[in-house]
């Protein structure tokens, strides 16, 4: 037989090797830079602890080969990785997006990234998100319900870093808490239209079942009827669509008699009061003479419609941002001071708008 061909034989001669891009190491790094690998992680994580001049040096050398930290690394190094992890009922919704805004821009000057997870108001997917989280190792949770499975309850107590539950007060709760208590946000409202003199007051709930926020308004409300001496009166929406639902409920209001009707609406979303009011003048109703109206959340709508609606609004941003901060001092501190649970008040302010003045 012949020998291989002279191709065969170049093919397999040996080649030098090349590193693939992205296995740069921290050391290679270092040497290039003269400085040792300690300095290059404090460039990463502390560079306000790195000289001006060895940070410009770093930043084109890691611009250049391209370099990216090992996170999973450092968090094995630190007994955890650089982030902070929160769980999100609605992703989509402005609320939720205002409040990460503000844990976003708190978390900025740290070196601490922020991943998130959708829940979508279930308990279960809360859980599941914990555990996977778990294995990141985070610096600190931040969560947005305070009704969390026992297997969740479990695993919190047992992680031994911050965690902070958002957008709720609630009392007892082992975990610091930085919110508003919502039974109250709910209380306000009806009292809204209880000093104007109004005996039949209705909220509506949402559909969606999972909304626990929504409920615990509901409740204020009832507490508040209550000790004006009057019936509650809560209804639950048709239709999962918070439009079609409140259409829904204006709906059903034309049809009731004049004297019969509420004389006011306390709309579990903003939402839900924005369709009522935008299916009004179909039905022949004129608002707010025919039903005033209040909603929950300051939406951007709010102030479109006409008439513009009264609601109730949390400082979301300011929610995440105080969350964020409470988790950064956390971790700056000693941790007998973490083991005290917090609770940071961030109050919702009433803005009264055309809507909701009983009379007119």
């Amino acid at each position: 037989m012949k020998p291989a061909s002279s191709s065969s034989s170049s093919s397999s001669a040996p080649r030098a090797p090349r590193r693939k891009a992205g296995t740069h190491t921290i050391h290679d790094v270092a040497a290039l830079a003269g400085v040792s690998a300690i300095t290059v992680s404090r460039y990463f994580n502390a560079p306000e602890k790195v000289s001006a001049a060895a940070r410009e040096r770093l930043k084109e050398i890691v611009d250049r080969l391209g370099y990216v930290p090992s996170q999973m690394a450092g968090g094995l190094a630190a007994g955890r990785g650089r982030v902070v992890c929160a769980v999100m009922q609605n992703i989509a919704s402005s609320t939720f997006a205002d409040l990460v805004n503000g844990m976003t821009d708190e978390l900025k000057a740290s070196g601490l990234q922020l991943l998130l997870a959708n829940a979508q108001y279930s308990r279960e997917l809360e859980e599941s998100a914990i555990r996977t989280f778990a294995g990141w190792h985070p610096s600190a949770l931040i969560l947005t319900r305070d009704d969390h499975t026992p297997a969740a309850e479990a695993m919190l107590q047992a992680l031994h870093i911050p965690v902070v539950e958002a957008w709720g007060l609630v009392e007892g709760r082992p975990f610091h808490q930085v919110g508003f208590p919502h039974p109250e946000a709910g209380v306000q409202l009806a009292e809204h239209f209880l000093a104007q003199g109004a005996t039949r007051i209705r909220f509506v709930l949402p559909r969606a079942s999972q909304d626990f926020r929504a409920e615990q308004r509901a409740a204020g409300y009832r507490q508040a009827m209550q000790a004006a001496g009057l019936p509650a009166d809560v209804a639950v929406a048709e239709v999962d669509d918070d439009y079609e639902a409140g259409a829904r409920v204006m709906a059903a209001h034309a049809a009731q008699a004049p004297g019969a009707r509420p004389q006011a609406l306390v709309f579990a979303n903003d939402n839900m009061a924005a369709g009522a009011i935008l299916e009004a003048p179909s039905l022949g109703l004129a608002l707010p003479r025919d039903a005033a109206i209040a909603g929950f959340g300051d939406a951007p709508i709010s102030v479109r419609l006409r008439p513009a609606l009264t609601t109730l609004r949390p400082a979301r941003y300011e929610i995440g941002q105080q969350a964020a901060r409470r988790v950064l001092g956390l971790l700056a501190g000693a941790r007998d001071e973490a083991a005290v649970a917090t609770r940071t008040l961030v109050p919702c302010t009433l803005v009264v708008r055309d809507s909701s003045r009983i009379g007119r």
